[in-house]
């Protein structure tokens, strides 16, 4: 019996190795050759392009599944003939080159270094996209070329990038039960007595049912809200020493609305989407101060912010969303207000522009001011950001 056991364990042990080796032989005789390839998570990319777009930047590399043994270097390069069979690969014939002015490559030479399967960095900046008709469709390829002593995987040689006019807003931010505040301005000077000024904001109030919602202001110094006592709750109100509202001045649910508020040295004009709905009303005021002081609510005292979606008590929030909120240190005309656009996008370095909430953040707390004044507001809490595309079509 002891025999037999040790005869069983050495063809056991036999068999191991023989698979071992077999194992081995297969793999080296079916081993996958290492191959390089562009690291990137795309092999095409879209980019939306508005108004004010930034400078954008990627970054490539080149990989290999396995470390190589001795170093590798290639070349990321633009090449607009790749253009042309992009647009009969994806079924986009009418696809143009993006200009080669467009496309600028730092570093476009890397290298795997012996003993690594990843390049260094190579940086892709697409600068003046501003300047593209936002009605046409662009593509860039950036192709991998002058590749040494390696097989590549041919089609993660080449990554298009597609540049498409975007909406002038793609998202909102939505205010139930929600409010933002600055618990202090970082330019608090220009927001304290303002004799002339303009406030704008894009809204969408979606339910009305309460006595009052607020759009913006500070509660019992100057304050845009809708409803009040003897005022439907789908109504403008300008809440200062007088009230002022009217008929002309309702919100259609569920429709967005642009709001601009001209305070002329106590005289207010208010426009719903370009149109003069109130015409020079006093206010009882000479000058507006927006300051962000006192205690969180401050209620008891009468120290109040700044707010947006709040005013005295909790339940006064919008119910809806809003973006593109504007403070402007002077009267904006009814031309300028009523130009191409301007509804939806300023530029954030327009002169006079104070603050510029564009409430597209899609993200976190902090609603950030687009103007030079880095006047941030802080929502309560986390919200929802809804997707649109405005303008409508």
């Amino acid at each position: 019996m002891k025999m037999f056991k040790i005869g069983v364990i050495a063809l056991l042990a036999g068999l191991a190795l023989s698979s071992c080796q077999t194992e081995k032989d297969a793999m080296e005789k079916h081993h996958f050759t290492n191959k390089l390839y562009i690291n990137s998570d795309y092999k095409s990319e879209e980019i939306l392009v508005k108004p004010g777009s930034a400078q954008i930047e990627r970054t490539l590399s080149i990989a290999t599944a396995m470390p190589v043994k001795n170093a590798i270097t290639g070349t990321f390069v633009y090449d607009i003939d790749y253009v042309f069979n992009f647009g009969k690969e994806y079924d986009m014939p009418r696809a143009e080159p993006l200009p080669e002015s467009m496309c600028v490559i730092e570093n476009p030479d890397v290298t795997i270094s012996a003993g690594a399967s990843t390049s260094t960095l190579a940086t892709v900046s697409f600068p003046g996209l501003d300047g593209l008709d936002r009605n046409k469709v662009y593509v860039c390829a950036v192709v991998l070329k002058n590749i040494t002593d390696i097989n590549v995987i041919a089609p993660k040689t080449t990554v298009y990038y597609v540049f498409k006019g975007a909406a002038l807003i793609n998202v909102v931010c939505n205010m139930t039960e929600n409010r933002a505040a600055a618990q202090s301005w970082k330019t608090p000077e220009k927001f304290t007595n303002m004799t002339h000024f303009t406030c704008e904001a894009l809204v969408r109030q979606n339910q009305a049912g309460r006595l009052i919602s607020t759009i913006m202001g500070v509660e019992g110094h100057f304050l845009l809200r809708i409803g009040d006592s003897g005022v439907p709750d789908n109504q403008l109100q300008i809440a200062s020493k007088t009230n002022n509202t009217n008929s002309n001045m309702q919100l259609t649910l569920g429709k967005w609305t642009h709001i601009a508020c001209v305070f002329d040295a106590g005289k207010v004009t208010v426009y719903f989407d370009g149109r003069k709905v109130l015409d020079e009303a006093g206010c009882g005021l000479s000058s507006v101060t927006w300051g962000a002081y006192g205690s969180d609510k401050g209620e008891s005292t009468g120290s109040r912010y700044f707010w947006l979606g709040y005013s005295y008590a909790g339940d006064r929030y919008l119910d809806g969303e809003m973006s593109e909120v504007r403070v402007w240190d002077h009267c904006l005309t009814q031309a300028e207000i009523q130009a191409p656009n301007h509804f939806y996008f300023v530029a954030p370095d327009s002169e006079g522009l104070i603050a510029y909430w564009k409430m597209d953040d899609g993200g976190g707390t902090i609603l950030k001011d687009s103007s030079p004044n880095g006047n941030d507001l802080t929502l309560d809490s986390a919200t929802k950001w809804p997707k649109v595309s405005l303008p409508e079509d």
